[in-house]
């Protein structure tokens, strides 16, 4: 049997297959079928994974990570995303194979890239006008098939009407330890997707809710109508990585209009600056009169969990 690796589009060949990316696929949703709401499966793939599938070996670093996002509607209403990803180690045969593959044929362009030339120069010092330069490929961080254990990444999610990030990052967490642990929970899996998904109601503003988790008791508040938003993201960490001089330069170019582009290598960070940034606005939006507008084309709604 033939086993296909699709790699993104623009990714680079010139890495080792272990630092490619590949792409993802939904495995799983629950639930399955929302009539009035149809599942649009590559942007909640890219959403929950920019970077695609990752492979790893026991040798990398493979803590869960988690972040949030926001999607909105045209209209300007807004769901949220709440995404742990986590590595589990590839058990078929085939797909270590293929990486196996994968090696061999990067192995073998990097050593005719790298062979001397008959006058003794290397392809990696021609210049240009003297010849094509050769491709640096990187050699190392390899894979063995007889010695190494692969890992995928995957990812479980929670799309949810309102932005409770440490109640959901809690109910992920905790599914991912009941996966993982080698005690199984004391009830089984299903029964603690279903309690979030059908039984754990909406709280009303300006009440609390707290309801069970599979370890432990999960806590969520909503504010009332009288007071700011919804507002369950760090804060201090974004005074931390950008200092408060930034921060209030970030705020007064949002009310002078400015584009305002963020970058970051953690995801995680992207969300909470700019929920913090469209949560400062909105403070101000009723006493001088602004407008907090969103642009967004992928909608979902409602709390729905996939994998």
């Amino acid at each position: 049997m033939t086993c296909f690796i699709l790699f993104l589009a623009g990714e680079n060949f010139e890495q080792t297959p272990l630092r490619r990316t590949f792409k993802s696929k939904v495995l799983a949703r629950y639930p399955e079928n929302v009539d009035w709401n149809p599942f649009d499966q590559d942007a909640v793939g890219m959403l929950c994974m920019p970077k695609g599938l990752a492979f790893k070996t026991q040798a990398d670093p493979r803590e869960p990570q988690f972040h949030a996002f926001i999607i909105t509607r045209e209209d300007g209403s807004r769901t949220f995303g709440f995404s742990l990803t986590f590595y589990e180690e590839v058990t078929s045969k085939q797909i270590c194979s293929a990486m196996q593959t994968l090696y061999h044929m990067h192995n073998a362009e990097y050593d005719v890239l790298h062979a001397p030339l008959a006058d003794g120069q290397d392809h990696s010092d021609m210049e240009d006008g003297e010849g094509t330069p050769g491709t640096k490929l990187q050699r190392f961080n390899s894979y063995d098939i007889s010695r190494d254990t692969l890992y995928v990444s995957k990812c479980i999610c929670l799309i949810t009407p309102m932005s409770f990030m440490k109640a959901c990052r809690s109910v992920l967490e905790q599914l991912h330890q009941a996966v993982t642990s080698p005690q199984p929970p004391p009830l089984p899996l299903e029964s603690y997707i279903y309690n979030v998904l059908y039984e754990v109601p909406l709280p009303p503003p300006g009440r609390s809710l707290k309801f069970s988790g599979v370890y432990g008791p999960i806590v969520c508040q909503r504010p009332s109508t009288n007071e700011l938003p919804l507002f369950d993201f760090p804060v201090k960490e974004v005074f931390e990585l950008l200092g408060v001089e930034n921060v209030f330069q970030l705020f007064t170019c949002a009310l002078l209009e400015f584009q305002i582009l963020l970058y970051s290598q953690r995801k995680s960070v992207l969300t909470t600056a700019l929920s913090l940034h469209r949560a400062s606005l909105l403070s101000i939006s009723d006493t001088v009169g602004l407008t907090v507008k969103d642009k967004g084309c992928y909608s979902l709604n409602k709390t729905q969990i996939f994998c």
